[in-house]
C-alpha cells in the first residue's frame, strides 16, 4: 500500500502482513466438531525448539489441526455428535448406518486424504499394480517418496479403535512379497505407525510410531461444553505429528533400508 510521508510529501510502499487462516485441506472441509482429533491440530505453538519443526513451518500445523477439527465437525453436521464422543472415548466402533456412509470411506474422505497432503505425500487410493498378493491390495500407495533404494510405500486405513485389524493386515502384506524394499503405513486415524521392510527380508523395521489417542478424547467437549475444551494443552500435545512429516519420515526409512543393504 502507498501512504504519502508527511515530512516529505514523498509516497513510500508500507509493507504489512495479514493474518491468514490455514487452509484444512481438500477433503476435509465439510466437518463437524465432535471428532476427536479435530482440534488438536489447531495451532501447534513453537515452544518446542527443536530446529525444523513442522511449527516452524507456514501453518501448516495449522491446517493439519483443521483437518482434525472438520473431521470432528462433520459428525455434527450429520446430526450424530454422541457417536463421536462414544468412538473417541468409549472405544466403540464408527457405524455406517448413524454416519450414512461407508466408515472406511468416512474416514478416508475426511481425515487421511487430507491428512497426507498436508503432510507432504502424494498418494493414489487403490492402486493398481499392488499387490502381487491374493485379491487385496492396500489401500493406498505413496508415488513421492525417496528411501534411498528404489521402493514401494503402501499404506492401509482402518476406522477408529480398529487400528489392529491394520496392523496384521499390513504384516501380511509385507511379509508376502520380499521382493523389494517396501515402506507400509497403517492408519486408524488416531495411530499412525510407519514401518520399512528391507529387500528380501522378513525383518519390519518400525519407523515412526504415533498416537493421538489422548488428544482425540478431547474433541468432542468442543461440542459438549466449549469452556471446558482445553485449547492451548491440545495444541501442544498436536506436536507430536512432526515425524510424520515426509520428509522426517524420508530420513528414518532410508536409514533402516539403506543400513540393511550395507550390511
Amino acid at each position: 500500500m502507498w501512504l504519502p510521508n508527511l515530512l516529505t510529501n514523498e509516497p513510500f510502499l508500507w509493507l504489512y502482513d495479514e493474518d491468514r487462516t490455514p487452509e484444512s485441506g481438500t477433503d476435509g472441509d465439510n466437518i463437524d466438531s465432535t471428532s476427536s482429533a479435530a482440534r488438536p491440530f489447531e495451532s501447534m505453538t513453537s515452544e518446542k525448539t527443536t530446529p525444523t519443526s513442522i511449527t516452524d513451518h507456514s501453518g501448516l500445523a495449522e491446517q493439519l489441526l483443521r483437518v482434525y477439527e472438520d473431521f470432528a465437525d462433520e459428525f455434527s453436521r450429520r446430526d450424530v455428535p454422541v457417536h463421536l464422543s462414544n468412538v473417541a472415548r468409549e472405544g466403540k466402533y464408527l457405524k455406517g448406518k448413524k454416519l450414512g456412509q461407508h466408515p472406511e470411506r468416512f474416514v478416508e474422505q475426511y481425515l487421511i486424504w487430507p491428512t497426507l497432503e498436508l503432510l507432504g505425500y502424494e498418494f493414489w487410493a487403490q492402486p493398481y499394480g499392488y499387490p502381487k498378493w491374493d485379491k487385496t491390495r492396500p489401500d493406498f500407495a505413496i508415488k513421492n517418496f525417496d528411501c534411498g533404494v528404489d521402493c514401494a510405500v503402501i499404506g492401509e486405513v482402518k476406522t477408529p479403535n480398529k487400528f489392529e485389524y491394520g496392523k496384521e493386515q499390513m504384516e501380511d502384506y509385507l511379509k508376502s512379497d520380499l521382493g523389494e524394499p517396501t515402506v507400509g503405513i497403517t492408519t486408524d486415524g488416531v495411530r499412525w505407525k510407519i514401518e520399512a521392510r528391507p529387500e528380501k527380508s522378513p525383518d519390519l523395521l518400525e519407523v515412526v510410531d504415533v498416537n493421538f489417542h489422548d488428544v482425540v478424547r478431547k474433541l468432542p467437549s468442543r461440542h459438549e461444553q466449549r469452556e471446558s475444551y482445553p485449547t492451548h494443552r491440545t495444541r501442544q500435545e498436536m506436536e507430536m505429528v512432526e515425524p510424520l512429516n515426509r520428509e522426517a519420515v524420508e530420513n528414518k526409512a532410508t536409514i533402516a533400508l539403506t543400513k540393511t543393504v550395507e550390511e
